[in-house]
């Protein structure tokens, strides 16, 4: 696990607000990222912030999601310790883009609580994330054999974790030519 002090960065402010922000914060993030060789929880952790704007969070947050996606593909992001309306504020800019990032607290000593899930999912992605919740690591085919009843070919279901995959909503490790998935936060 990597823990990213949203506070303690070149910004040094508790009002993160405006793009121009978000990208000094965004080329702050991608500067302090190494190579990771296992998939890693980036926490972005907003303690000590009292409000993030959404162009703020687009830039900085959803701009190192990507970079992570992209270029640095073991590293997850998850939003920590933001608060009621920095939650809000991330949650609407994702809602109007289909999208979702995980977010959840996170102690002194690091450990994790409250995993919960910003944004919007639609149903099929919420019902996946639910069953791999269940049963990970999964791979597609593993998906179809166990799910017979609910007529999902392999080719739909590899769609639909590749999708939530380029969303940081599930680890992916392959084994072999096997691709197998598992949540990046045990919310589930």
């Amino acid at each position: 696990m990597i823990r990213y002090p949203m506070l303690s960065s070149p910004v040094s402010s508790a009002a993160l607000a405006g793009s121009a922000m978000g990208r000094q914060m965004l080329a702050h993030l991608i500067e302090k990222t190494k190579p990771v060789s296992q998939p890693t929880i980036a926490l972005l952790d907003f303690d000590g912030i009292d409000i993030a704007t959404g162009s703020f969070l687009r830039e900085a947050v959803m701009g190192f999601r990507d970079f992570c996606r992209n270029a640095a593909g073991m590293i997850y992001p998850v939003v920590a310790n933001a608060n009621a309306t920095i939650e809000e504020e991330l949650a609407v800019y994702l809602r109007g883009r289909n999208d979702a990032i995980w977010a959840c607290t996170v102690d002194v000593q690091g450990r994790i609580a409250v995993p919960h899930i910003l944004g919007d999912l639609d149903t099929a992605q919420m019902s996946t994330i639910q069953l791999i919740g269940k049963h990970h690591p999964i791979s597609a085919p593993e998906l179809a054999k166990l799910r017979p009843d609910d007529k999902i070919g392999t080719t739909a279901w590899n769609n639909r974790l590749a999708t939530l995959a380029a969303k940081g909503m599930l680890k992916e490790i392959r084994q072999g030519k096997t691709k197998l998935f598992s949540p990046v936060m045990e919310a589930f």
